[in-house]
């Protein structure tokens, strides 16, 4: 995308040990560079770490049940959040971008992932690495059914989960796969990439 001026968008999901920021940890991360076409690269490889929670007293058990992330694999094998920090810069630099230039990130529910993201890396950290002008599928989505409100036309998107979402779009996946951080990824790329071949009324 040319229009991106030497940033490089990259689609971004976390996985975390609850909803609350400052309370929660994130336990996965996936940052994976898009080629011009929105898929996944061929020349860049994602950065994916799973992490280990600090803060086990404040675990929404039922958080884990939903990202099947097991706690004591977590623990026992997961990255110490501050090497895990040190590695997200070391990749960011391998990614060879120019000086000042940046991650875009395509997310679904940036809003979420990026407060979180923040609080990990500190918010100079977050700002070296991701650019403020994000893509976000929820975003799409919902722009999409005001636009459809407007013209009155049917909402193509009665519900802006992620799955839900691709379903609509008719793009095929593994619900088993679901809330894991490097197949949301390519999920969330994919939908977009189909959100921008189609226009409003013919879902």
């Amino acid at each position: 995308m040319r229009h991106l001026n030497g940033h490089m968008l990259c689609a971004v999901d976390i996985e975390t040990t609850g909803l609350k920021v400052g309370i929660h940890d994130i336990v996965q991360i996936c940052v994976m560079p898009l080629d011009a076409d929105c898929k996944p690269s061929l020349i860049h490889y994602p950065f994916d770490l799973k992490i280990t929670p600090t803060r086990l007293e404040d675990i929404d058990i039922s958080a884990l049940k939903i990202n099947k992330l097991k706690l004591a694999n977590l623990v026992l094998t997961g990255m110490d959040p501050y090497i895990a920090a040190d590695l997200l810069g070391e990749w960011f630099a391998k990614l060879g971008l120019p000086e000042g230039k940046r991650i875009m990130p395509l997310a679904h529910n940036w809003a979420f992932d990026s407060a979180f993201i923040a609080e990990w890396l500190g918010f100079e950290n977050f700002q070296f690495i991701f650019d403020g002008r994000y893509r976000d599928t929820m975003c799409t989505a919902l722009f999409w059914d005001d636009k459809a409100d407007v013209e009155t036309e049917q909402y193509p998107f009665p519900k802006v989960n992620l799955s839900y979402i691709a379903k609509c779009l008719k793009i095929p996946f593994e619900a088993d796969n679901c809330h894991d951080a490097v197949y949301d990824c390519a999920l969330t790329a994919a939908c977009y990439r189909e959100m921008l071949r189609l226009r409003v009324g013919i879902l």
